[in-house]
């Protein structure tokens, strides 16, 4: 039985268990990665040894992106396990590529109140206020409807979210939340409410919904921190810097930030956000009294 047969199988049962976006991404995975390498070769016959050299040949990307192609290399070996056609799933035996999360670097309490104070663009800037201010991810961002902001209760609602592969429910079922309306965010929401009629929240100069945040990046985004003269940070790093900021300012618990943020547990807030505040020792009182 070759190898593509069950590469092909493996896309058509995760073409009914995935959201389009992540297929999307398995599916260049297959057609781009493995089906190049591993092709019309036999499954029975591909060993552990096939699959590290298969693994040291890619020199293009990182060990985050090579673990992600080995998690689908062994899902369609899986299949081939639960068809009694291979006896073991080679890819048990091949060591996961070491992975460190990148360094993050929050933008200063200065830095926020300089770009929210010079963003020309008047969608990018609530865009960028409830970014800052609620930690929510871009795509839950442009999908907000009026509907979704009670300004009386103070909530905004994360129902939903959008992307270039449409409108679907957010990343998982703990995204979908309600996140408090802090005092400062409220006059950037009372705004926009009633900047137009359009039911969504950001529309486009065509009146339609956003389908992904990619001309605010390349239009406002990065000229604006080039003519701030602040270092370069993907906008995605709003959602760090609320993080640690909500944490180092003793604001919440890791298990609040958790539910904020859309986390189905508290692991990534301990693995990514105290390890950071842990680790920071700017402001750190060295005057202090331990034993007095």
């Amino acid at each position: 039985m070759s190898f593509s047969k069950y590469a092909n199988l493996y896309l058509e049962f995760k073409k009914h268990e995935l959201k389009y976006s992540t297929y999307y991404k398995y599916e260049n995975i297959v057609f781009a990665r493995l089906l190049p390498y591993f092709g019309d070769r036999d499954i029975k016959d591909i060993k552990p040894s096939d699959i590290k050299r298969w693994l040291y040949s890619i020199d293009d990307v990182g060990s985050k992106s090579k673990r992600h192609y080995l998690g689908v290399l062994s899902g369609i070996f899986q299949e081939a396990l639960f068809d009694e056609v291979i006896e073991k799933n080679p890819v048990k035996f091949v060591r996961l590529p070491k992975y460190h999360s990148p360094i993050i670097k929050p933008f200063t309490a200065d830095e926020v109140k300089k770009i929210l104070d010079n963003v020309d663009n008047f969608n990018f800037k609530v865009y960028l206020a409830i970014a800052f201010y609620t930690g929510m991810r871009s795509g839950e961002i442009i999908a907000l409807k009026k509907e979704d902001i009670n300004l009386e209760k103070g909530l905004i609602r994360v129902a939903r979210s959008r992307s270039r592969f449409g409108e679907t429910t957010p990343k998982t079922r703990y995204s979908i939340r309600e996140v408090p309306i802090i005092e400062v965010l409220k006059p950037y929401l009372i705004n926009i409410l009633n900047y137009h009629d359009h039911e969504y929240i950001f529309v486009t100069q065509y009146n339609e919904p956003y389908q992904d945040t990619h001309i605010f990046t390349m239009c406002h985004w990065r000229p604006l921190l080039k003519k701030l003269g602040i270092e370069y940070r993907r906008p995605y790093n709003t959602r760090h810097t609320y993080a640690t900021n909500m944490l180092y300012q003793n604001l919440v618990s890791p298990v609040q930030l958790a539910q904020l943020l859309g986390h189905s547990s508290t692991q990534m807030v301990y693995d990514v956000y105290v390890k950071y505040v842990e680790t920071n020792y700017k402001n750190f009182d060295r005057a202090m009294n331990i034993y007095k």
